[in-house]
């Protein structure tokens, strides 16, 4: 099997090149075996030879994937649940952000074949450990505890919080300190698994290298654009080509959708100001009262700053005590749910004396201002709004748990949480509330046509004028049009960045022509355009050669993930993955 993913290198590179050379692949996960025999019960699931009742598929399933997670055994979960590269890439990305692994993110949205797929991966790999001779010893496992944020404080590993995790934790989960060991070493075991199988595969170094160069060079291009907004103003439909438009378009005339939710928000007030004012010190003081003068500014601005200092550390108290009562709401409910309990939000809520706020219904463009005033923290959440989470939340579901949010970060320390109540689905406008929204839609669309026509069409005069053995810039403004030169700049140039937002894709469209060519035309949201590339050039700099050797030392990790994961998908399809709990069967 080894050889065969050798013989695909060629592919995994250019899948590594589209990947793109960015993503940073990681091995420092603390990794253990697991064993488990056959069960006594009823099968549930059998793959490899090995079947399980219910007890052990839960053991092995989601009890460990508890465990797992809170062990920090990240990269362990995602590369034995997750199903395929795209969905792994996106995974471990997230981590990098400090978001959960794909168990912990997916949640409820996880089905059997994903359990199914995580367990049978698992035998897999702890078969794979006794046919490679695969182990890791009692010094590695102890290390990889140690080191793991998990049982850390302050960076160091904290022996109360690792005696409490084992003592009052484990027990929950019905597993045992030797469990915990078991399965670190089963993760470190993947880890070299993953070297064994991927191990000695490379990026062909002339196409990293064409790669980066086609991105490092500096071109300079004379552009020439069209502005799609010149060609709406002109736009003047006639009632009847209104009332034709909307005809064939009545479907997108609608009312607002409106939903209504009840919701917890737990935040802090707004900080508390502390400023004192200094005391006046007379112009003609004598130096005995400039100098008690300085001594009581010093002792004001010590007891300023304690004062600072004390509200500091009893707001870092009260939002560890919000993010503790937010993650109890939100296990409360996950095991409410596992034990298949009729779902009691209200309940939940109100024994802690938390009140629960009831909206009526309101659209997207009309958030509640409470609501509205929220706003989301977190990279994971950046370009999200509150209303994003709000609509986009699926009514598919009959199921109460499936209405219930995730705890959606707000504010500086904030949690909400909420439960859709009730949908209103959007109704057809008739011709005269729908006339103006189609109004503006046919101009606008007739805009973006005659924009894109008369950029075509001057592109096709202005390369016959060339042709011709006039200049670009003397073919240009014999048509009337301004041709504006930009560069020489490169993919990374900040200063055309800010004077040109598609300077990205200026260069990337230049790197493939050669001086004196006529690009084709650009059309973009609001204006169409094409440039004559003037010049390209590399430079041979030594930081262009050092981003070249990491690109290929990164790129190592990159494909001997992808060789694993080929490896690992074969051996599935050959595990005969069959039971009670696999769908579809």
């Amino acid at each position: 099997m080894i050889e065969n993913m050798r013989k695909y290198t060629g592919l995994m590179a250019a899948v590594f090149i589209l990947l793109a050379a960015g993503f940073l692949f990681t091995m420092n996960d603390i990794s253990g075996g697991g064993g488990g025999g056959m069960g006594s019960g009823p099968t549930v699931l059998e793959a490899n030879g090995r079947i399980l009742d219910q007890q052990e598929y839960r053991r092995m399933g989601d009890s460990t994937l508890q465990l797992a997670s809170e062990a920090g055994l990240h990269l362990y979960v995602n590369f034995l649940i997750v199903p395929d590269a795209p969905q792994l890439q996106q995974a471990m990305q997230l981590l990098q952000y400090g978001y959960p692994n794909y168990y912990r993110t997916m949640g409820r949205n996880l089905k059997a074949d994903d359990f199914n797929r995580f367990i049978s991966n698992r035998i897999i790999i702890q078969q794979a450990m006794q046919s490679m001779g695969v182990r890791a010893s009692d010094e590695e496992i102890n290390t990889a505890i140690m080191s793991s944020p998990s049982f850390s404080s302050e960076g160091k590993f904290d022996n109360a919080k690792y005696a409490s995790f084992i003592e009052k934790r484990l027990g929950r989960l019905g597993m045992t300190e030797k469990d915990l060991r078991e399965i670190v070493h089963e993760s470190l075991c993947l880890n070299k698994i993953i070297e064994i199988v991927g191990g000695g595969l490379l990026v062909p170094r002339q196409a990293a290298q064409d790669l980066l160069e086609a991105q490092m060079q500096a071109v300079s291009i004379s552009r020439v654009v069209f502005n799609r907004d010149d060609f709406v103003e002109k736009e003047q439909p006639s009632e009847e080509e209104i009332k034709a438009y909307w005809d064939t378009h009545q479907d997108a005339y609608k009312t607002e959708e409106q939903r209504r939710i009840n919701y917890i928000l737990l935040t802090l007030p707004p900080e508390t100001q502390v400023k004192s004012s200094p005391a006046t010190l007379p112009a003609d003081a004598t130096e005995e009262q400039k100098k008690a003068h300085a001594e009581a500014e010093q002792a004001r601005l010590d007891a300023e700053a304690q004062v600072k200092a004390q509200l500091a550390d009893k707001r870092a108290q009260d939002a560890r005590s919000i993010q503790k009562e937010i993650d109890q709401i939100s296990q409360e409910i996950y095991n409410s749910e596992e034990e298949k309990k009729p779902l009691d939000f209200a309940a939940i809520i109100t024994k802690r004396n938390r009140q629960i706020i009831e909206t009526s219904l309101f659209s997207r463009s009309k958030l509640p201002k409470e609501i509205a005033a929220l706003k989301l923290r977190g990279n994971f959440n950046k370009g999200k709004t509150i209303a994003d989470f709000i609509f986009g939340h699926s009514t598919a579901s009959q199921d109460p748990y499936d209405l219930v949010s995730d705890a959606l970060p707000v504010g500086e320390h904030g949690w909400i949480v909420f439960t859709l109540e009730e949908v209103v689905e959007p109704t057809l406008l008739d011709y005269t509330a729908a006339r103006g929204a189609a109004r503006a839609q046919l101009v606008s669309e007739n805009g973006s046509i005659k924009v894109k026509e008369a950029a075509q069409a001057a592109r096709a005069a202005t390369a016959e004028l060339v042709k011709s053995g006039k200049s670009f810039d003397e073919a240009a403004k014999e048509q009337g049009l301004t041709p504006v030169q930009i560069g020489p700049f490169t993919i990374n140039d900040r200063e055309t960045q800010s004077k040109d937002p598609s300077y990205r894709l200026l260069h990337q469209k230049a790197s493939g022509l050669n001086p004196g060519d006529l690009s084709e035309t650009i059309d973009e949201n609001d204006r169409s355009l094409f440039f004559y590339l003037i010049s390209r050039e590399v430079e041979d700099t030594e930081e262009s050669k050092q981003r070249i050797e990491s690109v290929i030392n990164n790129g190592k990790n990159q494909i001997m993930m992808i060789a694993f994961l080929n490896w690992l998908q074969q051996q599935y399809q050959e595990a005969d993955v069959k039971g009670l709990a696999v769908e579809g069967q």
